[in-house]
């Protein structure tokens, strides 16, 4: 409903765009920032509803192609990159169409950003040369100056995938130079504050780590500026200062400035931050040896991670197929020389993450030695993993409220596959079954053994065993002993 008054509100604004011309644009403008800064850092389905709102009550063509291309940048924070490209190519036919070369340069350069997401670096890099080359018709000298200066930082963002880490740095220096001339304001501040960000991820990959964070605490100050702090800019500088002090291994620090990442990055639904956040705020908790912590952070990073190789697959084949029908009057042979390097790059991006998967999901289960175990659960193996099981049966530990599969998986130093192994093959029931009969078969000794647990209330007795309600408890008690709690109590007091 708050939406919707939202919507109705906008729509109303923006029909008294038609009658004042100049009010119009502050009010789009306003609009316009609000929502790319603020909304869409807060609440992401919100901000693509009043970005839908902008290009269809756009009262020409410059407010629709603007509102295209945030549309684009949205969804492009989502990880939903073949939708982002889509937007960006619409708005580039409009940009043609009014012979705006400044947005055309910026459109090439957001291009260029998604190829590189993409890993079709030499792609990306011909997006890049294309913007610089219709940069050079763009009049205005500030504008000029500023897509100089972005193209710069989107260069820096090259180097680094590169591993360049000093050619990153002096990419990131042109552009402050270039942003130097710019009028005073958020914008500049803004700018400032991402280069400020990428002056630190590229000291952190030289392991320059005190330069870097004084980098970072400066990116801040200039987001503050800008109104950006509490935004996903603002969490990859928070991010990106975690990192640091995990690497220092200072953790109370690292886990004050990924926490603010964490809190905003799940808000505003930045699927690419969340896998970087929700990795380190992995390595976090198992340098603090908080297991439970571990794995719950451990499987949101590998579900993310699954969630974006998913969105990058279907971009790649979204981006082959249009190529194929873009080139389909061309000639034959660059076709197929075009099909052979989107296979190799298609097969060489899901080789490796298909890589970087099984990394992970086997990082936790180690033989003595540190060696990582091998697929084939050894029987060795088998009978450690099968104690450990026997012990947390003894300890109770399955009476407590938040032990979920995940967190036992931690809890006893494997993985999932290995576990959900052993609970099928040596306790023949899948895990919730058998947490859930543990838990059970507990409140049946205690109602056999302590008479004061007769007198006890249901919802008493299905806290303490670990349930989250009454119902649960009772149909599970049910479903095992074939009598509801209060019978069962009725028939020892009998």
């Amino acid at each position: 409903m708050k939406l919707q008054l939202t919507l109705f509100l906008f729509i109303i604004l923006c029909s008294s765009i038609h009658c004042q011309n100049e009010n119009s644009n502050k009010a789009f403008d306003s609009i316009f920032y609000h929502v790319a800064v603020n909304v869409s850092s807060s609440d992401p389905v919100k901000a693509l509803h009043l970005a839908d709102s902008l290009q269809l009550y756009s009262k020409d063509d410059k407010q629709k192609l603007r509102s295209l291309m945030l549309i684009a940048d949205l969804f492009e924070k989502q990880g939903k990159r073949k939708q982002s490209i889509k937007n960006a190519l619409d708005a580039m036919a409009i940009a043609e169409k009014i012979e705006d070369y400044q947005w055309q340069a910026k459109i090439y350069g957001f291009l260029s950003t998604q190829y590189r997401h993409l890993g079709f670096l030499d792609q990306g890099k011909v997006y890049l040369e294309k913007g610089i080359a219709v940069s050079s018709r763009i009049e205005n000298k500030i504008m000029a100056s500023q897509f100089r200066g972005m193209t710069y930082q989107e260069m820096a963002y090259y180097a680094w995938e590169e591993e360049k880490y000093k050619e990153a740095i002096e990419n990131v220096e042109l552009a402050s130079l270039s942003f130097a001339i710019l009028p005073d304001g958020k914008f500049k501040a803004f700018l400032l504050g991402s280069n400020e960000e990428m002056f630190g991820r590229s000291l952190s990959g030289l392991k320059e780590y005190n330069l870097a964070k004084e980098h970072y605490y400066k990116s801040f100050d200039y987001y503050r500026i800008s109104e950006a702090t509490d935004t996903e800019y603002g969490a990859i500088s928070y991010q990106g200062l975690g990192n640091i002090f995990l690497k220092v291994n200072n953790l109370d620090s690292a886990g004050i400035y990924l926490r603010k990442a964490l809190l905003i990055s799940e808000k505003a639904g930045h699927n690419a931050l969340k896998e970087k956040v929700y990795h380190d705020m992995a390595t976090y908790y198992r340098e603090k040896n908080k297991l439970d912590s571990f794995a719950f952070y451990e499987n949101k990073y590998n579900a993310i991670l699954q969630e974006n190789i998913a969105n990058t697959k279907e971009s790649i084949n979204n981006e082959f197929n249009r190529a194929i029908k873009k080139e389909s009057t061309s000639n034959t042979t660059f076709i197929y020389k075009l099909i052979g390097i989107f296979l190799l790059v298609a097969l060489g991006v899901f080789l490796f993450t298909k890589r970087k998967i099984w990394f992970k999901n086997n990082a936790s289960s180690k033989e003595e030695g540190g060696r990582i175990s091998p697929l084939v659960l050894l029987p060795k193996t088998e009978q450690e993993l099968l104690e450990k099981l026997n012990e947390f049966e003894v300890s109770h530990d399955y009476l407590d409220k938040n032990m979920s599969f995940s967190v036992l998986v931690g809890q006893l130093g494997t993985n999932a596959k290995y576990l959900s192994h052993i609970i099928k093959n040596h306790k023949n029931k899948d895990y919730n079954t058998y947490i859930n009969e543990l838990r059970i078969q507990y409140i049946l000794d205690k109602l056999k053994t302590d008479p004061e647990y007769l007198n006890y209330k249901i919802s008493y007795l299905a806290e303490e065993s670990g349930f989250s309600s009454h119902s649960k408890f009772s149909a599970n008690f049910k479903r095992m002993v074939n009598l509801s709690p209060s019978e069962f109590i009725d028939s020892l007091r009998d």
